[in-house]
C-alpha cells in the first residue's frame, strides 16, 4: 500500500482546491431555482406538463445542490486537514489511507475497511441479539 507523505501535498492541496471551485459553482449555478417559475398571475395559460418540468428540475437541482454542500464540507476539511498534517490518516481508526484511494476521492477522511463500516445500514452494525433472550443489548 503506498501511503500520503508530504511531498503529494502539492498535488492533493490542487485537487482539492479545484473541487472546491467546482463545487461552489454548482451552489451558484443552483441558487436561482425560481427562475423559471410560471407566471399565472400575467393571464397566460398554465401548461400543466411545463409545470411538471419545471417542478423535477428544482427538485433534481436542490438534490445536486445539497449533495454538492456535503461534499464542499467535506473538501473544506480536507484542505484543514492537509494543513494542520493529518492528511491522508482515517479520523476513525487513524490508519494511513492508501494514496489510490485518496487519488479517486481527495476528500475522504476514512480508509476503506472504515468506509464500509460507515455505509452499511444502522440495522447491521447493532451487536447481535443475546442469544438467550434474543434482545440487542
Amino acid at each position: 500500500m503506498e501511503t500520503f507523505d508530504l511531498s503529494l501535498s502539492p498535488r492533493f492541496a490542487q485537487l482539492l482546491a479545484q473541487r472546491e471551485a467546482e463545487l461552489r459553482a454548482v451552489l451558484r449555478a443552483t441558487g436561482d431555482i425560481d427562475e423559471h417559475a410560471s407566471d399565472v398571475s400575467n393571464g397566460e395559460v398554465v401548461d400543466f406538463k411545463d409545470m411538471a418540468i419545471e417542478e423535477t428540475q428544482a427538485m433534481v437541482e436542490t438534490a445536486q445542490a445539497g449533495k454538492a454542500a456535503i461534499e464542499l464540507e467535506q473538501v473544506i476539511a480536507a484542505r484543514r486537514r492537509l494543513q494542520d498534517g493529518s492528511y491522508g490518516e482515517c479520523l476513525d481508526c487513524g490508519d494511513e489511507i492508501d494514496v489510490r484511494r485518496l487519488t479517486a476521492l481527495p476528500a475522504t477522511p476514512y480508509c476503506t475497511a472504515c468506509q464500509a463500516i460507515h455505509e452499511r445500514p444502522a440495522l447491521s452494525r447493532r451487536p447481535p441479539p443475546n442469544l438467550m433472550t434474543g434482545h440487542h443489548p
